[in-house]
C-alpha cells in the first residue's frame, strides 16, 4: 500500500471519528421535574401550562402540581409557567446528561387582571462575554393583554454582591443604557414589569461578563 493511500485512509478514519463524536454530543439528554405551588397558600396548582425556550415541548401540571419533561437536550433553557388569574413565572435552568433537574415555582395571584407576561431575547444575551463597560440593555415582552401598557424597572448587580443598582425606573421603552461597569466582571440583571404602579411580573435573571482591561 502506498504512502498516499495510507494517509488517505487515516484522514477518512479521522473524519468518521469526528462525526461520531459530534453525534454523541448531540444525543445527550436529561430530564426536568418540577412542582407548581400557590405563592400564598402553598397548595399545588393543577392545569398550569409549562413551556420551554428553546422550545422542546409543552405540558400541564397534574393534580399534585407536578410536571415532567423526560427528554430534554443538554444545555441551558428557560422554563415558563402560566395559569389563568396568576402571574407567569420563568426560571433559567441547566440540564445535564442523564440527570434530572428539580424545580419549584411559586405563582402569585394576578390581582390586576394583567394575564401572563413573558420576557425574552435579552441583550446582552444570557451568558454573554467580552461586553463593553458601557452598553444598552434590551429585552422583548409578550403579554396576554397587549392593550395594557406596562412600565419597567431594571436592576443589576455584580456576582457575589449583596447589593444591587437601579439601571432605570418607570421606563416605557424596553431598553436602558448602563455605564461605568467594571472590567472583567460578571454582572446579573433582571427586569420588573409594572402596571399602574403595581409589580405584575419579573423577568428571569440574566448574566453577562465584561471585557478585560486589555
Amino acid at each position: 500500500m502506498s504512502k498516499i493511500n495510507c494517509l488517505l485512509i487515516l484522514f477518512i478514519a479521522m473524519l468518521l471519528l469526528a462525526c461520531e463524536e459530534e453525534k454523541l454530543d448531540i444525543d445527550r439528554f436529561g430530564a426536568i421535574r418540577g412542582q407548581i405551588l400557590d405563592g400564598e397558600t402553598y397548595d399545588p396548582l393543577n392545569g398550569v401550562q409549562i413551556v420551554t425556550n428553546p422550545a422542546s415541548s409543552s405540558t400541564i401540571t397534574n393534580m399534585d402540581g407536578v410536571f415532567e419533561f423526560n427528554k430534554v437536550a443538554e444545555g441551558e433553557l428557560a422554563v415558563t409557567a402560566r395559569k389563568k388569574n396568576y402571574l407567569s413565572s420563568t426560571v433559567s435552568v441547566a440540564v445535564y446528561d442523564k440527570e434530572t433537574t428539580a424545580l419549584t415555582f411559586f405563582l402569585l395571584k394576578d390581582e390586576n387582571d394583567i394575564g401572563w407576561v413573558t420576557f425574552y431575547d435579552p441583550v446582552p444575551g444570557n451568558g454573554a462575554v467580552d461586553q463593553n463597560t458601557s452598553l444598552t440593555m434590551q429585552w422583548k415582552v409578550d403579554q396576554e393583554d397587549s392593550g395594557k401598557d406596562l412600565e419597567y424597572n431594571v436592576y443589576y448587580f455584580q456576582a457575589n454582591s449583596t447589593t444591587q443598582k437601579t439601571a432605570g425606573e418607570n421606563l416605557s421603552d424596553k431598553e436602558v443604557i448602563v455605564s461605568m461597569l467594571e472590567n472583567n466582571t460578571t454582572y446579573y440583571w433582571y427586569v420588573v414589569a409594572k402596571y399602574e404602579g403595581n409589580r405584575v411580573a419579573n423577568s428571569p435573571t440574566w448574566s453577562f461578563r465584561t471585557q478585560s482591561d486589555n
